[in-house]
């Protein structure tokens, strides 16, 4: 079944022709930029194997919207295939370009180019283990591979036997989402060593952590092989505590994060959910309906709680981003580049 989801997943993404393919965003700014706290960055995939994935940038005070910010500051250079996510650490952007196989580093003031960090199979997300050490996550390498952040190389790798996604530092550990295995894996990063590892759901795609120091993970449940779970998992006892078990064996829920507060959860399933931690079972109705409009990509700010969603629409035109309030209403909606998946939220 796993073998299945990858293939049906390379399968959407190889399905447009190069001649459908539109601007980048229409009707934005081509101004060149420098960056805030309190804006938004809007992470665009881009077609699988065309090269166009895209950073856009957006300052909510007014509603102003920039495209392809990267290629602009950078003397028309693209940022490369399929835009993964991205982390701001010590007054950079790290950004994952997965089909590039490449981790750009990026100044978070300007978004003009410090390095290039090459030598990755398929990576998918960038975690600081400390000022010098970073993990990079991968979908076929079967390891996270280790980035010393002073040269911006790889020094070594920790072998997971499968696809890792979303990674999580607490408390002196990381914990790893174990994609291929059903796994969370518990790794020590004082000397790069896997040391246990916690059966869960089927495909723990995002993991966060609460004001109560437990972690959250959500399990897809592959393709309808198993029910989605969300997990809420004691790092101090290495126990699950709650398991949440989605009805619908179609449903595929993602993108799981926390307010600023730790108290509330959101995630994606077709529509936008909202549960508070102490919640006894999943929430019974809907925050934001996605009115037939395909949402992709989640994000909260971390100032006003407002709420971005990313519309894909077809996987092939530019996407739409919906901002609401933290109670569910429209605030504003922008074009952006193809595929937006993921936003940050500049500190």
């Amino acid at each position: 079944m796993r073998l299945l989801y990858v293939t049906l997943l390379s399968i959407s993404l190889f399905s447009c022709k190069k001649e459908e393919l539109g601007p980048q965003c229409i009707n934005c700014s081509n101004d060149s930029i420098e960056s805030e706290a309190a804006d938004v960055l809007i992470l665009n995939e881009g077609n699988f194997g065309w090269g166009n994935g895209s950073i856009s940038y957006y300052q909510p005070h007014t509603k102003t919207v920039s495209d392809n910010v990267y290629k602009q500051a950078n003397n028309n250079i693209p940022l490369g295939d399929v835009v993964q996510s991205a982390c701001q650490f010590n007054n950079k952007i790290y950004v994952v370009a997965n089909n590039s196989s490449k981790v750009e580093v990026v100044n978070s003031s300007n978004f003009s180019n410090i390095a290039s960090i090459s030598g990755f199979n398929s990576p998918r997300y960038f975690l600081p283990v400390s000022y010098s050490k970073a993990y990079v996550s991968d979908l076929y390498s079967n390891s996270i591979q280790v980035v010393d952040l002073t040269n911006n190389t790889i020094t070594g790798s920790i072998n997971t036997n499968g696809w890792t996604e979303q990674l999580l530092l607490y408390n002196d550990t990381v914990y790893a989402c174990d994609m291929s295995n059903d796994n969370l894996l518990i790794i020590n990063p004082s000397n790069n060593t896997l040391v246990d590892s916690v059966k869960l759901g089927v495909e723990p795609n995002s993991i966060t952590k609460d004001k109560n120091d437990k972690l959250w993970i959500m399990c897809g449940g592959g393709f309808q092989e198993d029910n989605a779970k969300l997990i809420r998992f004691n790092p101090q006892t290495r126990t699950i505590e709650a398991t949440f078990i989605f009805s619908n064996i179609n449903q595929s829920p993602s993108s799981l994060i926390m307010d600023n507060e730790k108290e509330q959860l959101y995630f994606l399933n077709n529509n936008v959910y909202k549960m508070d931690i102490s919640a006894t079972s999943l929430p019974s109705s809907v925050l934001i309906n996605n009115n037939s409009n395909t949402f992709y990509g989640l994000g909260v700010d971390p100032i006003n709680e407002d709420i971005y969603v990313a519309d894909a629409i077809d996987y092939v035109q530019s996407g739409i981003v919906f901002r609401y309030s933290s109670s569910g209403s429209l605030i504003h909606q922008f074009n952006v580049g193809i595929i937006p998946g993921k936003f940050l939220f500049i500190e």
